[in-house]
C-alpha cells in the first residue's frame, strides 16, 4: 500500500469515510476532495462530530493502526 495512499470506503450524498496515512488534515482534505469532488460548492471537510458507530473522528485503522487512521467528511 502506497504510504499516502487515500481510500473512500464509504460515499453518501453528505458523508463519507476515509482510510488514509496523511495525517496532515487540510493535505487530506484535499486529496479527498480531487479524487471524490462533492459536484456542489462545498467541498469535503472534516466532520465535526464522531462516526455513527461511535468511534472518534478520527480513530486508528483495523487492519493498520500504526499507519492508518480512518476519518469522516461531511460537505
Amino acid at each position: 500500500m502506497d504510504k499516502e495512499e487515500v481510500e473512500i470506503y464509504s460515499n453518501g450524498a453528505c458523508f463519507c469515510s476515509v482510510c488514509s496515512s496523511i495525517e496532515n488534515i487540510e493535505k487530506l482534505k484535499n486529496k479527498v476532495n480531487e479524487m471524490n469532488p462533492t459536484g456542489i460548492t462545498s467541498r469535503w471537510k472534516l466532520a465535526p462530530e464522531k462516526f455513527k458507530t461511535g468511534e472518534d473522528n478520527p480513530h486508528p485503522c483495523e487492519k493498520n493502526p500504526q499507519t492508518r487512521k480512518h476519518y469522516l467528511f461531511c460537505c
